[in-house]
């Protein structure tokens, strides 16, 4: 079997059971209908809240309205069963092998731009389109439920605004980022024309914008916070703070409720605070171009 066979076999045999394991968890949320519940969306219906949970945590496509550049989003808490737990547990792992599968399939094609699109190209018109499955939603096929065995003692939500992600590095590997990790555009070549114009070990910074997204403050109770302290390892298991596009998945038990938390509303942008000065301020641009991702420092 050559590696070409092998790899497409890989990932059509990780997108079925994807697909199975997707519906499982699902329709095990929606059964859990006697915990307790609450998303961040004001509109729906009690009894709906726990399928729009459900729905959106799985949704593996993008739907007629959503914008390419989006993910679906439903920020919450969801109680629920010891075995919708378990089926949450074996669902990220599938979610990783997935992941791995499309990795190594793209591999075949190489790392340039060029390579990348006919991947998916690939992937679109031939593998997935002979599973009847022509718009898959990568990042969301690959994000990770967040689930708590134990539940947390409180979850604050809040804003994370106006924040950047940036990425240091020397001229000459921010080339090869730029050509594996974006997809060609007169401002993306602009930037490549000038680093390679620069001595290779100079460094600079990539920086792009990121979204206002919503993060989980989370507060353990003390024996969870001694088991933390005693092994750095748990402090994966029991995070301090992560983001939370979607809701967190808390294992209770039938009369138990949720765990203290704030009912954010939806991000106001009127409503922002200002902030400290970040260190990354001393940032100039090398671009003049809008779209230009290129700093150096000051």
């Amino acid at each position: 079997m050559s590696k070409e066979t092998a790899a497409r076999i890989a990932v059509r045999d990780a997108l079925i059971q994807l697909v199975e394991l997707n519906r499982s968890f699902r329709e095990s949320v929606e059964s859990d209908h006697g915990l307790p519940i609450w998303i961040m969306e004001t509109d729906p219906e009690p009894d709906k809240r726990r399928s729009l949970a459900a729905s959106v945590a799985t949704r593996l496509t993008y739907i007629e309205e959503q914008n390419k550049q989006e993910t679906a989003r439903s920020t919450g808490l969801v109680g629920v069963s010891e075995n919708t737990l378990h089926l949450g547990q074996a669902l990220n792992l599938c979610r990783d092998q997935f992941k791995t599968a499309i990795s190594n399939f793209r591999k075949l094609f190489g790392d340039s731009i060029e390579a990348i699109e006919q991947a998916s190209d690939d992937l679109r018109d031939g593998l997935l389109g002979g599973l009847q499955i022509k718009h898959l939603h990568f990042v969301q096929c690959y994000r990770q439920l967040k689930l708590f065995a134990e539940p947390p003692k409180r979850v604050g939500f809040s804003w994370a605004a106006c924040h950047s992600g940036t990425v240091r590095l020397t001229a000459e590997e921010a080339i090869g980022h730029f050509r594996k990790k974006y997809i060609a555009s007169v401002a993306v070549n602009e930037d490549i024309r000038l680093l390679e114009a620069m001595p290779s070990e100079e460094v600079v910074v990539i920086k792009r914008i990121l979204a206002p997204h919503l993060r989980a403050n989370i507060t353990w109770p003390e024996e969870i916070k001694a088991l933390r302290q005693a092994d750095p390892e748990l402090k994966k298991q029991y995070p301090a703070q992560i983001n939370s596009p979607l809701p967190l998945f808390i294992q209770l038990k039938p009369g138990e409720p949720l765990p203290e938390f704030n009912r954010i509303r939806p991000y106001d942008a009127s409503a922002r605070q200002e902030r400290l000065q970040r260190s990354d301020a001393r940032l100039v641009k090398i671009n003049d171009n809008p779209h230009s991702r290129i700093y150096r420092y000051a």
